[in-house]
């Protein structure tokens, strides 16, 4: 079994550092690409696209380093593994994307007012239409991948090329209304706009990661744990509370307390939570550990306890009661009534 998973873990690296490669990879063509684009035509809103391209070279550099850092087993100084790198990574793209749109609007309100000339709109519009498809590709497959994967780096990454693909179709119909319309006032407002989505985008982003470098509760993890505690469910554990998880990149420290037949010895008690943390951790979709507390049941669970020939039971069991995610992030537990 240890084996099984640790292949399936290399084989999770591998397929984030490739992702990670890929995205490189096409950032550079396409930042070489928007580049010209706005060499050609003097378009303040392909610039500010070109810009954000710039962002997105850049975050891919950083999140190929971070992956491969990220894959590096737990050691001495590092015993909860180097995970974490890779939601720093995403801070940096969120504040990175957050400052480039700062900056588009800045350079779009000076451009609107002192007056640009827009020209070869045709070249452009071929340019913007081929990276804003390029991009939305690259970017669903990010983001498919990082949540498939547990990435915060990849997923983060993803967004970010969706956001630079609505950023794209917005230059695209920017450039049109000043083809045919002749105005080329409008070209810094598209610009603009878009500046104000990335700044949206880079806060989402900062938010996002600034949470899971600070521990904080993430729902849809809890809820599938609780899931899971509900599927491997075995006579002997009563109630389950004051379920917490570390995230670390795609490997999860998880601690619980569980209220267990306080008759048990502790070698019953260590046989039964070595069996009931394996069959969790391998249902788990990432690389994990499971850490139970005890606590004694002090026989004020008995109606919602099923487990046969108990010598301390005080009252008839009626009917067990789901392992809920209300009651196993409970702080206490809560007893049967």
């Amino acid at each position: 079994m240890e084996n099984s998973a640790h292949h399936l873990f290399l084989k999770a690296n591998n397929e984030r550092k490739f992702a990670s490669y890929l995205s490189l990879i096409f950032g550079i063509i396409l930042l070489c690409f928007k580049f010209y684009a706005y060499h050609i035509t003097n378009s303040q809103s392909i610039f500010s696209d070109a810009l954000e391209s710039i962002v997105n070279v850049v975050a891919a550099v950083i999140t190929v380093i971070v992956i491969i850092i990220a894959a590096k087993p737990a050691d001495d100084d590092h015993p909860y593994g180097h995970g974490k790198i890779e939601s720093m990574a995403s801070t940096f793209e969120g504040g990175a994307i957050l400052l480039a749109g700062i900056l588009i609007i800045i350079q779009s309100v000076q451009v609107f007012f002192h007056g640009a000339k827009v020209s070869e709109i045709d070249s452009g519009l071929i340019i913007v239409v081929g990276a804003g498809i390029v991009n939305g590709v690259i970017g669903w497959f990010l983001l498919i991948r990082g949540k498939k994967l547990h990435s915060e780096a990849l997923k983060s990454g993803g967004l970010h090329l969706l956001t630079d693909t609505l950023t794209s179709v917005g230059v695209l119909i920017g450039l049109l209304m000043v083809k045919f319309t002749g105005l080329d006032w409008i070209d810094p407002v598209v610009a603009a706009v878009f500046g104000a989505m990335l700044i949206y985008t880079g806060g989402k982003i900062l938010i996002r990661s600034g949470n899971i470098l600070i521990d904080g509760h993430d729902v849809d993890t809890i809820k599938l744990i609780a899931g899971l505690f509900q599927k491997h469910y075995r006579p002997g554990v009563i109630q389950i509370h004051f379920t917490r998880v570390i995230r670390s990149g795609n490997y999860h420290h998880i601690d619980c307390h569980m209220v267990i037949p306080e008759f048990w010895t502790v070698l019953e008690a260590h046989d039964f939570n070595e069996a009931f943390e394996a069959s969790v951790i391998a249902d788990y979709p990432v690389g994990g550990e499971l850490h139970i507390h005890h606590d004694p049941c002090h026989r004020a669970y008995c109606e919602s306890c099923e487990l046969a020939n108990c010598p301390i039971r005080k009252l008839e069991f009626k009917s067990k009661r789901d392992l809920t995610f209300e009651e196993i992030t409970a702080p206490m537990g809560s007893a049967a009534i």
